[in-house]
């Protein structure tokens, strides 16, 4: 058994992990190679991810005496205690220190080389020369002096992120382990619902559908309480819609389901859920657009949702022949993408590239041949939209009237609608 097996996925970075803890519990046999062993190595990723669930198991995994530092101080007396704690560390040696949100820890200082982190740096140093190791954990790793971050002190910079669609359906099914769930709830649906969230927002919006259900007297954990908490938790959506008139209601439906038709026709599983529920980032409603694994290195896959991201403007266009005023923010990510289509893929042509260096000069003709360029692709990708949209219009029609009715869809629920509406044509 191994203090790992408590962290569900992260396969490559617990093994990264172990080989760090044998080095260091077994350093004859690499010393024989003239290995030199790590000091120390820093997990970074944002918050929820399960850094410390991770750390914490290392710690457990070394088994050596351990010493946890958190920011939980003033800062006077918290600079003080970061040197007594080293010090306590180098003499009870072998040991292992535990900086857990080293980020943190310098706050409330605008100093680039704050107190708190230069008690660290100095810590480190001063038992460099010891069987001292030290684990740290930051959300961002940004701010923290390099000198902090160079090897010989953090050895190891470890990146935890976000857990793919693989991990999250492990993750989601050690969860529903204790818990009761009605038959339609699976892994495989939890997980897609939530892609692309933290460890923490998965066990959170499941700890939130539980309190759903005991509320309403349920025995058992429904699929109408899980969608509830992962509109509110996720996507910070209103609980009801009875403020819209029936007018806007039908509007906001055949926006939302023009986004998840074109998103459909791209990739089969592209939408986790659609709903006209309003957010409180002040969204009309909410369409799940899922990102392949593969979304950052094809360009394709960009160009595919800059078209899905237009389509509530155009399905309301096709609709009502007017235009949707909503759709500022649809609008906004679209051309952000399409930019860097034209600034570093070069798509537009060579000449309007925008290298990173301080030896490339930028002139307002550039500029305004890059907004060209870049209105020209936007328009282009419009008219593709609206061609899609065309294509697929009886499921428009049919899913804004079923969002009319329901309010909110799942993946399940929306393919099949599409099932049904193509067996009718």
């Amino acid at each position: 058994m191994s203090a790992f097996d408590k962290v569900i996925g992260y396969e490559k970075e617990k093994e990264e992990l172990l080989q760090v803890c044998d080095m260091v519990k077994n350093r004859e046999k690499y010393t024989a190679l003239g290995v030199r062993l790590p000091h120390g190595i820093l997990l970074f990723g944002q918050p929820g991810v399960g850094k410390t669930l991770m750390a914490t198991a290392f710690v457990e995994e070394m088994g050596r005496k351990s010493y946890v530092c958190r920011k939980d101080r003033a800062n006077e007396e918290f600079v003080d205690s970061i040197g007594k704690l080293f010090a306590e560390a180098k003499e009870n040696a072998p040991s292992l220190i535990f900086l857990d949100d080293l980020d943190k820890f310098a706050s409330d200082s605008d100093s680039r080389n704050p107190e708190e982190l230069i008690a660290v740096q100095s810590g480190i140093d001063s038992v460099k020369d010891s069987d001292v190791f030290v684990i740290a954990t930051a959300n961002s790793i940004g701010d923290l002096p390099r000198p902090l971050r160079r090897p010989g002190r953090f050895d190891r910079i470890l990146e935890i992120c976000l857990p793919n669609r693989r991990e999250s359906v492990e993750i989601v099914r050690h969860y529903l382990a204790n818990k009761k769930v009605s038959s339609d709830i699976t892994a495989e649906g939890v997980a897609r619902l939530m892609d692309g969230n933290s460890c923490a927002a998965l066990e959170a919006v499941l700890n939130e559908a539980g309190i759903y259900a005991g509320y309403d007297n349920k025995k058992e954990i429904g699929r109408e309480h899980l969608v509830r908490a992962i509109l509110r938790n996720i996507f910070e959506a209103e609980e009801s819609v009875n403020e819209m008139t029936a007018a806007e209601k039908e509007e906001v439906a055949y926006h939302e389901a023009g986004h998840a038709v074109v998103a459909l026709a791209f990739d089969e599983e592209g939408v986790g859920l659609v709903s006209v529920r309003p957010s409180k980032s002040d969204a009309r409603g909410v369409v799940q657009i899922l990102k392949n694994e593969g979304y950052f290195g094809s360009y394709e896959l960009m160009h595919e949702r800059v078209v899905a991201l237009l389509a509530g403007k155009a399905a309301v266009e096709i609709k009502y022949g007017r235009t949707d005023v909503g759709a500022f923010s649809d609008m906004d990510r679209a051309s952000a993408i399409l930019q860097r289509f034209i600034t570093e893929y070069a798509v537009g042509g060579y000449g309007l590239l925008r290298p990173v260096n301080r030896y490339c000069i930028e002139s307002p003709q550039q500029d305004e041949k890059i907004i060209v360029e870049r209105s020209a692709m936007l328009a282009r990708c419009y008219e593709e939209t609206k061609d899609l949209l065309r294509k697929h219009w009886a499921f428009v029609e049919r899913l804004a009237a079923e969002l009319v009715k329901r309010d909110t869809l799942v993946y399940e629920e929306i393919i099949a609608l599409r099932d049904e509406t193509e067996k009718a044509a």
